[in-house]
């Protein structure tokens, strides 16, 4: 196996964020969507994990959860070759998301800058836009976006919930900036 641990695939995760934080393209995409959709299961397996870390996975993988949905209905169309149906739906769980397409513009996006990182961009490369229909009404959003969002639950898991001090944790916390200059 190449990797063995949770922790272990969480440092891909996140080799996979930086490299997309500096250029932005599908395949890189496509690979943190596999990396991120199979890291759920490894937590919730994790017993060198906290019980309170463990937990924490359940935030992201709410059913009717954008990002949730994005993650793991890409990652399963792109494991079986097309659409794959859902495990199972949630008799009450009112809204019905479904991914459509992705849009790909190469070269599309400029990316961000934040001005207090001393103008470096991120993100640039392609556009790309999730196409998805939620109880009958299509929308889009932007990939970039979703991963933006999604790295955070990751990091809050493996990086700031085993900080015990609150202090300490909202510290951390701060340094986001660092993480997107990591090298």
């Amino acid at each position: 196996m190449l990797h063995k641990t949770s922790q272990e695939r969480y440092e891909k995760l996140h080799a996979q964020f930086i490299r997309l934080m500096r250029h932005f393209d599908k395949d890189g995409l496509d690979d943190y969507i596999q990396t991120a959709n199979s890291l759920t299961d490894w937590i919730r397996r994790d017993r060198t994990l906290t019980q309170d870390q463990r937990d924490e996975i359940k935030r992201f993988t709410v059913h009717n959860g954008i990002d949730w949905q994005i993650c793991n209905q890409i990652a399963n169309y792109q494991k079986h070759g097309g659409t794959a149906s859902p495990r199972h739906k949630s008799a009450n769980s009112p809204s019905s998301f479904v991914v459509k397409n992705a849009l790909v513009k190469e070269g599309g996006s400029a990316g961000i800058v934040f001005p207090f990182l001393k103008m470096r961009t991120f993100g640039a490369g392609d556009e790309i836009m999730i196409e998805y229909e939620c109880d009958g009404k299509g929308g889009t959003q932007s990939a970039f976006s979703f991963v933006y969002r999604s790295f955070q639950f990751f990091h809050y898991i493996f990086e700031l919930a085993p900080i015990t001090s609150i202090p300490d944790r909202l510290k951390a916390q701060n340094n986001w900036a660092e993480i997107l200059t990591r090298d």
